[in-house]
């Protein structure tokens, strides 16, 4: 029995050796950027753009102050920053005459441990650093005469020098080579939905009655108004395509709230108000058909 146990162990390390030994290797996929913010973690980190103290500050905690990972340069603010856990790609403003979506804004990145910091280049009037893909860094900037038209700028992050590439519209989710983008008019209305290709840098418009987009998996979904624009009472059809924009396919004919938010691959959430500012929060599920109320936690997620 003891020699029995003896050679079930000796094979045993054999086998996990041997899967050691002739594993192909696997290779690790490239970092993804997000946008910061002091509820997002990022890698290890959360990291976010403090404007009480004119800093990028870095935590390892969802709590507290956190430190400073770089202080802004004296006369100018921090306006935001993306990044992949590793490199922080940030914005510093510079006021200047004319008003106050006038300024000069400085483009920096810098290591989660405050070393490498560097020069990027320098644009007009930036909100925020939104994507990165492969040597290109994607700003949204506001149009100097009406600070709710966002254009998101291309930024060649080697040269320092940018570009419009989407007029009207500024990021508001990536998955890889592909950018979602809508206008920022602050307001519930039907937008306009493009998805931007940074590889070819062509946009494709998907709609001009979004509500909502998102990307899930392989697939773009998004919700678009069909009646009841502007009011609280509007009715949505929920729909997705391919990331390039193509083979478009309605999920939902008819769903009625006044808003909607996070789509997935699954379901989408969205809300109900009343004429008396009462609200309601749904998640609607695609394969069963039916909307459960769920609590505001559930519905930001």
């Amino acid at each position: 029995m003891k020699k029995t146990k003896t050679l079930c162990l000796g094979l045993l390390a054999f086998f996990l050796l041997a899967c050691l030994t002739f594993a192909t290797p696997v290779k690790a996929g490239a970092a993804t950027f997000n946008q910061c913010g002091r509820e997002t973690k990022i890698g290890n980190y959360y990291i976010w753009s403090d404007s009480s103290t004119n800093s990028i500050r870095i935590s390892k905690s969802k709590s507290g102050n956190g430190s400073p990972l770089v202080q802004a340069s004296d006369g100018r603010y921090t306006a935001g920053c993306i990044s992949d856990g590793s490199t922080v790609y940030y914005a510093e403003r510079e006021l200047t005459k004319g008003g106050a979506f006038v300024y000069n804004s400085y483009i920096y990145k810098i290591k989660v441990d405050g070393k490498d910091k560097s020069k990027i280049g320098y644009i007009k009037n930036i909100s925020s650093p939104a994507a990165y893909y492969k040597g290109y860094l994607y700003l949204e900037c506001y149009d100097k005469n009406d600070p709710l038209c966002i254009h998101t700028y291309r930024m060649d992050v080697k040269k320092g020098t940018s570009k419009r590439v989407i007029k009207n519209a500024r990021v508001v989710d990536q998955n890889g080579r592909y950018l979602l983008a809508m206008p920022n008019t602050g307001a519930v209305m039907p937008l306009k939905l493009y998805v931007y290709d940074c590889k070819t840098g062509k946009s494709t418009r998907l709609t001009t009655k979004a509500g909502s987009a998102c990307f899930s998996g392989k697939k773009i979904y998004y919700s678009e108004y069909t009646s009841g624009e502007y009011s609280s009472s509007s009715t949505f059809r929920i729909r997705s395509c391919s990331l390039a924009g193509k083979s478009k396919k309605t999920i939902v004919k008819k769903l009625q709230g006044s808003s909607t938010g996070r789509i997935t691959s699954k379901s989408v959430y969205y809300i109900v108000s009343d004429s008396r500012g009462n609200t309601k929060y749904y998640r609607y599920d695609f394969k069963s058909g039916k909307a459960v109320k769920i609590s505001w936690e559930k519905y930001k997620g």
